[in-house]
């Protein structure tokens, strides 16, 4: 027993030296951040242990250098005026705060007796100066680029503009909201989708006419492309990039149907054992003087009953987008929208040891009921428009 104590004492001492060195090592590569992390880590776990201690000036020293390193970088920075290194001046100084204040949270921190003390300051003006000059940068750049007439421009505008509303300061200005609108609207491709019904006399019922009345609204928020806005109606204020027309043009409507189909079947099977007997109509002994017996087969039938349920619809339809200033066809697409029911089920009379096993999983399988017919269309109408929204996902408006 105390071996083992002894053995865990020694593994809890090599594992925190074995942080400690690789704080050490971080220190001297210069990865200072890394040393400090390492450090700090341990301290948060139990400052006051003697191990975790020991991890004090290495905090002290990883905290100095880092700092003095932040520092610097800023000093080379200091007259940039480019996004980059503005956002490195405000991140430096943010870091320079963060760290300061995990610090604090350690405090009061002692090795060998010895208080550590720490050299702090105050970042709040830096931070706030710091942040106002990436601030005003986004804000000027993305007025700019607004002026352009280019989507690209106003793509980017609209990212400047994000950052600056929702990461930096969402007061800068006032009229920031009003730029993130316009530029979304001058980075966007507007396009016009219309549909045109040419099986409407097939599709009065209900369900269906309210599935067509929904056909043009599209969902994009699983689309790829985020700088498209679809219109189903015509906005005369809006200038469209592109119109996507949609046509259906045929419906192939199967009704219920079950065909039926009758198959025999027949099997010569095992059906027990019969005892072998001898001229004089005794049972037959082996060499060990066990009764003889052999296997009985008998030939059995039955038959089986296979039903086959069918329903289906299909619509066909296309999906022709165009060049809305130009008049161009970009591109058709053939679109097909199916449901369909199959439904196979049997039944049997007779010796089920006759029937082969690949009539099994039908005599497990039930009768199915038909969706009504106005269900069948709803879901090839669903089909068909789950298609033509891939494809429209695909194009690069």
């Amino acid at each position: 027993m105390k071996n083992i104590i002894a053995i865990l004492l020694l593994n809890l001492v090599l594992v925190a030296c074995g942080s400690t060195q690789k704080a050490s090592k971080a220190i001297t590569t210069g990865n200072y951040q890394a040393a400090f992390d390492l450090a700090a880590s341990k301290l948060r776990k139990d400052k006051t242990k003697t191990s975790s201690q020991k991890n004090v000036p290495i905090l002290k020293e990883a905290f100095a250098k880092a700092k003095a390193s932040d520092k610097n970088e800023i000093a080379r920075l200091k007259n940039a005026t480019d996004k980059s290194s503005l956002y490195t001046v405000y991140l430096k100084y943010t870091a320079m705060e963060i760290r300061q204040d995990e610090v604090k949270a350690l405090l009061p921190l002692y090795f060998e007796g010895k208080e550590f003390v720490f050299d702090f300051e105050d970042y709040t003006s830096k931070i706030s100066k710091a942040r106002n000059k990436v601030s005003k940068y986004l804000y000027d750049e993305s007025v700019r680029l607004l002026a352009s007439q280019k989507k690209e421009d106003a793509r980017l505008a609209h990212k400047n503009l994000e950052e600056l509303y929702y990461d930096l300061d969402g007061n800068y200005k006032s009229d920031i909201g009003s730029l993130l609108q316009k530029a979304k609207k001058k980075a966007s491709s507007f396009v016009l989708v219309s549909l045109k019904n040419n099986i409407a006399n097939q599709l009065k019922d209900s369900t269906s006419l309210s599935e067509i009345a929904n056909f043009t609204k599209i969902n994009t928020s699983n689309f790829t492309n985020p700088w498209v806005i679809y219109h189903t109606k015509r906005d005369y204020a809006t200038r469209y990039d592109y119109t996507v027309d949609f046509e259906l043009n045929k419906l192939q409507f199967v009704p219920e149907k079950l065909n039926q189909q009758k198959v025999a079947q027949q099997k010569r099977v095992q059906d027990g054992w019969q005892y072998t007997y001898d001229a004089k109509g005794n049972v037959m002994k082996d060499k060990d003087g066990n009764d003889i017996k052999k296997a009985k087969y008998v030939d059995v039938k039955a038959e089986v009953m296979l039903y086959q349920q069918v329903k289906s619809a299909t619509i066909n339809g296309t999906m022709s987008i165009k060049n809305s200033k130009t008049g161009a066809v970009i591109s058709t697409h053939p679109l097909t929208g199916e449901a369909k029911l199959e439904n196979v089920y049997a039944k049997y009379r007779g010796d089920q040891r006759a029937i082969e096993e690949k009539y099994y999983k039908a005599l497990q399988n039930k009768e199915a009921k038909f969706p009504e017919d106005a269900v069948f269309k709803k879901y090839a109408l669903d089909n068909l428009k789950k298609q033509a929204m891939g494809i429209l996902n695909q194009q690069k408006f």
